[in-house]
């Protein structure tokens, strides 16, 4: 009897070994909260109504990488062969990679044809690339780009080769970064005006915040319920620890998970919060 009201995988996974419990802790898990669900409504809009480009900026470790993955995944390869151009291909609608540390434009290119899965030449001049991406992405039907960390490749020539792509294919493409990324994209009206930002803030220790952890704990296979909502001082240490940023939420409580099987307590209290596995 599922109660508590647990996620599927998390009621099947109730009778399992504490050990494949512990790697379902630690597995990530999609909540759609009210900010990650507007986002992916805007991403999903028809391509007509769509911005040429977006960047969701906001702190490290605050939920911009799980939002681009979950669009991703919505929307990825279609293995369904479709006629394209009198030709019989697949569509890849939606690709996603992280910004490159060292930010050119022959890695830029590598990048998308590496999601495409376009057999190239790492040597190969930058237009041979330039080309190849450009006919590929236009033969596979894509029309989105997620580009994760941007604020790692803020170099002049690689933002324009992206407004270059978006132009010539008519691509959206969605960036997600730092607020170091919405300063410099900010800069110059054109740029600015490409790429919109929408701010993804810290949470507050209020009722979402509640009711996240809530909706969280319902994806973790512990034999007790935890009643984290319901607990102030559960609530106050996660904030508090977290800082209010969402990844580092998850992590606290995917921690305290596993700490609670390793006890067979098989449920959380307050001391699980911060909880560092001993070496």
């Amino acid at each position: 009897m599922n109660d508590r009201n647990l996620i599927k995988d998390a009621l099947e996974c109730l009778n399992k070994s504490d050990e494949e419990r512990i790697v379902f802790c630690k597995k990530d898990h999609w909540i759609g909260y009210k900010a990650a669900v507007k986002l992916i409504k805007i991403l999903e809009d028809p391509p007509q109504m769509r911005h040429e480009g977006l960047l969701i900026y906001g702190d490290l470790n605050n939920g911009k990488t799980a939002i681009l993955k979950k669009m991703y995944s919505l929307h990825k390869v279609k293995l369904e062969p479709v006629q394209r151009e009198d030709v019989i291909t697949y569509e890849i609608p939606i690709i996603y990679f992280q910004a490159p540390t060292i930010p050119d434009e022959s890695r830029l290119y590598s990048l998308i044809l590496d999601e495409l899965c376009v057999p190239y030449k790492h040597n190969d001049k930058i237009q041979t690339k330039a080309k190849l991406a450009e006919h590929y992405l236009h033969k596979l039907g894509t029309k989105m780009i997620l580009i994760d960390e941007i604020h790692s490749a803020l170099q002049r020539t690689f933002i324009d080769d992206l407004k270059q792509l978006s132009n010539r294919l008519s691509l959206t493409i969605i960036l997600a970064g730092t607020r170091e990324a919405h300063s410099a994209l900010s800069i110059g009206s054109e740029t600015g005006s490409r790429f919109p930002s929408l701010e993804l803030p810290r949470w507050n220790n209020d009722k979402k915040f509640r009711s996240f952890v809530a909706t969280y704990e319902r994806c973790l296979p512990l034999k007790e319920a935890s009643n984290l909502a319901d607990n102030p001082d559960i609530i106050n240490a996660l904030f508090h620890q977290s800082e209010g940023l969402i990844g580092m939420t998850v992590n606290l409580l995917k921690k305290a998970a596993v700490k609670a099987i390793k006890t067979k307590r098989e449920y959380i209290i307050v001391e699980d919060i911060g909880y560092l596995p001993k070496l």
